[in-house]
């Protein structure tokens, strides 16, 4: 029972941490998870997780750096693959030489091979860590596209650099030719196996899909088990699993490209599964390092035989020297570069200060690095205990901090801000027209066969409002004080209409009522009142516990409800007709309002309304074929929509626009998504 409470604690926090990281975008995920790991562990749960080294390896690298391969921008990786092996391959090096000497010589008791291992973790940079420091870090792409190409390669050099440290250490052998040759051969061996096992997967697919097998659920199987069998294999083989899962993961992006189109709901399932994979994979390595702190702060502040001043200044010398290298190293390589290329008589010039700083502050040492680290081995060949392995934990654990709240507050400060306001008219249509074609390209992506049609129609409404947009039409803009006071007047016309209608008998008690309520949700979605979020909540959690609880009981009443619509034809005509005549009320009084003064304010919304009119004018036809239609884009519009809310999240999230416009973005699809809302007047 208490590895299922442990378990279930780590999920939740999983999930406060992606909720708390909405709410505080500025504060990095990693960083939030290691607080909520802290949480855990002075929680009363009395499980005590003690993880292989080698199953802690398997079970987060080998999916983290598989995933890494498939993500990977092969044309970019190619196109930087000089600079890209500088850093992977040269600098790892050079860190485990000068860093292991470093630690050594500031720290008696490590062992030098215990300082080469302590070095080797810490040498693999996270671009998995750099992301998601909010979102709100504008790298340039090229540096980028470096800092993900390097992590890429550097964590597979880093971590067999960490193997023969921790080998060194174990056995006491070493051999720098050995070491070299072995290198060479594990390194090749291991890519080759990575290869040649994903080309055996992919003819095993092959012959499944031609056994008709189509089963989305199969080949997810097949895609989650690849990195950690071909791992496994590798291993068996005393190659290097690290590489064979990189090459097994760029292989996988490079085959997927060739496969049949009709896999497209596959890559769609594959994408979302992967994201969460990964995403829990990486929460639960900081959460892990949460939970070991309290324990390894305290050994170390007890026992390591140091005092607590001295290991917090062992953790910024280590992290200042890291850093130190990093820059001299990248300024060294990038000054190399450009003389080389002035001798072949191209226009170049040195590198400048701030892309080196950016690159050299980007270093986050993340999950490959407290994997490594907790991967320690807790004794040697002869069975005593490794040297000050809850140290060189505490070390490492304390060095990610460091990278990561400097990446995390730092950082954001060099780098160039490009939020949007609302006070930036241009900039504002631009983002707006982005989060569009943002929609329509995520739409085009998961469109089905029996979806097509609807589909299409909806891509086609929101290809008008790029068109409006484009017109510079106000209407589609973020709704300020005027309009807003002029919409909810709008409202109180309708009201008041509605009941005089109702006074008069032309409209039943019932259906006033459901018109009402219409009329309510405008209101809310206007003012967009916190009450309206939770109640909206409260609606979907009853149907949904009734739908659980009692599912015959609710098909039986949906079915009366919509069977009881269907047929009580006057009553349907009548709420068009109530709407049809609100409608030609409201265009009236516009009309009658509209001076040279408030035109951009009543202009646009006199268009607007005798658009409205003219779709009621429509849907007084019989509806035949066209209820099934409208159904399904119905459906489709509300994906469009969520679609639309969460790059509006996203963007906001990263820092691309201001608090302010994503709450007049959310706003204008509040309102647009209440106009095409009819299910309740139904």
């Amino acid at each position: 029972m208490e590895i299922f409470l442990y378990v279930l604690a780590l999920l939740v926090a999983i999930f406060i941490s992606n909720l708390l990281n909405r709410f505080v975008p500025f504060v990095s995920v990693p960083l939030i998870q290691i607080g909520l790991g802290v949480i855990i562990a002075i929680m009363p749960i009395t499980f005590d997780l003690q993880l292989n080294p080698e199953l802690f390896l398997v079970m987060f690298i080998a999916p983290l750096l598989f995933n890494d391969g498939r993500q990977t921008d092969k044309a970019a990786l190619w196109g930087m693959r000089m600079p890209i092996l500088v850093l992977a391959l040269g600098l790892v090096f050079a860190t485990v030489v000068v860093i292991g000497y470093f630690v050594h010589w500031m720290i008696p008791t490590v062992p030098l091979a215990a300082a080469f291992a302590l070095a080797a973790a810490l040498a693999p940079t996270d671009a998995v860590a750099v992301s998601s420091l909010s979102g709100r870090i504008n790298l340039p792409k090229r540096i980028m596209n470096l800092l993900e190409g390097e992590a890429l390669i550097n964590d597979a050099s880093g971590l067999v650099a960490f193997q023969f440290a921790i080998a060194a250490m174990v056995t006491g052998v070493f051999s720098l030719m050995d070491a070299s040759i072995s290198f060479f051969i594990i390194a090749i061996g291991g890519i080759l196996v990575g290869l040649v096992l994903s080309w055996l997967k992919f003819r095993l697919l092959k012959w499944v899909r031609g056994l008709g097998m189509e089963d989305v659920t199969f080949h997810m199987l097949i895609q989650i088990l690849t990195p950690f069998i071909i791992y496994l294999a590798a291993e068996e083989l005393h190659v290097s699993g690290i590489l064979a899962v990189v090459a097994a993961g760029i292989m996988h992006s490079m085959e997927q490209k060739k496969m049949d189109p009709q896999l497209v709901k596959l890559n769609v399932v594959s994408q979302s599964t992967w994201s969460v994979i990964i995403f829990v994979l990486n929460g639960l390595v900081f959460l892990l390092l949460g939970t070991q702190l309290p324990a390894i702060t305290e050994v170390v502040w007890n026992d390591s035989g140091s005092s607590n001043l001295q290991v917090i200044a062992y953790i910024l010398s280590i992290t200042a020297a890291l850093i130190l290298l990093r820059f001299l190293w990248v300024y060294i390589s990038w000054s190399i570069g450009a003389k080389q290329r002035q001798k072949q008589n191209k226009k170049t010039q040195l590198p400048k200060f701030r892309p080196v700083v950016l690159t050299s502050l980007s270093g986050v040492r993340g999950a490959v690095t407290l994997a490594s680290a907790l991967a320690i081995p807790f004794f040697l060949d002869d069975g005593s205990l490794f040297p000050q392995r809850s140290l060189i934990i505490f070390i490492a654990s304390g060095v990610i901090l460091c990278t990561l709240v400097i990446a995390t507050f730092i950082l954001p400060l060099l780098a160039k801000s490009e939020e949007v306001t609302t006070e930036d008219e241009r900039a504002e249509i631009a983002t707006r027209i982005r989060i569009l074609r943002n929609v329509i390209r995520e739409l085009k992506e998961q469109t089905l066969p029996e979806t097509k049609a609807a589909t299409d129609e909806v891509i086609e409404d929101y290809r008008r409002r790029i068109y409006d947009l484009q017109q510079n039409n106000i209407s589609n803009r973020g709704m300020d004080e005027r309009e807003r006071a002029k919409r909810l007047e709008i409202i109180q016309w309708e009201r008041e209409n509605t009941q005089k209608m109702t006074d008069e008998g032309r409209i039943v008690a019932t259906d006033s009522y459901r018109y009402q309520h219409y009329l309510n949700m405008m209101e809310q979605a206007i003012k967009q009142r916190f009450r309206t979020k939770i109640k909206t909540a409260w609606m979907f959690l009853y149907r949904l516990i009734m739908l659980v609880i009692h599912p015959k009981k609710w098909r039986r009443i949906t079915h009366k409800v919509k069977k009881g619509i269907s047929k009580d034809s006057e009553r349907f005509q009548a709420i068009r007709q109530l709407r049809e005549d609100n409608e030609i009320l409201i265009i009236s009084k516009l009309k009658e309002q509209l001076t040279k003064e408030n035109a951009d304010i009543i202009g646009p919304l006199i268009t607007e309304h005798t658009i409205f009119l003219e779709r009621v004018r429509k849907e007084h036809s019989p509806r035949g074929k066209r209820a099934k239609f409208e159904q399904k884009k119905r459906e489709v519009q509300v994906v469009a929509f969520q679609l639309e809310r969460d790059i509006i999240q996203n963007m906001f999230e990263k820092g691309g626009i201001s608090r302010e416009l994503a709450r007049d973005l959310r706003q204008n699809l509040n309102m647009i998504e209440t106009y095409l809302y009819d299910d309740f007047l139904e």
